[in-house]
């Protein structure tokens, strides 16, 4: 199974002024698909899995200071993964891991035909 990943940020808070610093980036708004590459639901929709959530990005003393309009997807997906703990492969497997569940389920549910 081959799925493919994309990481998207469709929203960042920010605050005017935060001491002698503008236009402070303090919250990423993410989400992470991944859509299997040939794996089809009984409707024939392509699997996919998400995991989705928000990122603080306090002002760190003696770190480097990124202005809102110089932030690139790059310096989003390296926070949101160094606060998931997590290496972008490991976001994958995850995310593999639930298509393959869905692929070869082994929780079932339901109730017996005779109810």
């Amino acid at each position: 199974m081959a799925t493919t990943m994309t990481f998207d940020y469709p929203q960042l808070d920010r605050v005017a002024k935060d001491g002698d610093k503008v236009d402070v980036v303090q919250t990423i708004h993410w989400r992470v698909n991944c859509v299997s590459d040939s794996d089809k639901d009984a409707d024939g929709n392509y699997l996919t899995a998400t995991k989705y959530g928000t990122t603080a990005t306090p002002l760190e003393e003696g770190a480097e200071f990124v202005a809102y309009n110089s932030i690139t997807k790059d310096w989003c997906k390296a926070k949101v993964l160094a606060d998931l703990g997590q290496t972008e492969a490991e976001v994958k497997a995850d995310l593999d891991a639930v298509i393959a569940e869905q692929k070869t389920p082994t929780t079932l549910t339901g109730v017996p035909s005779g109810w």
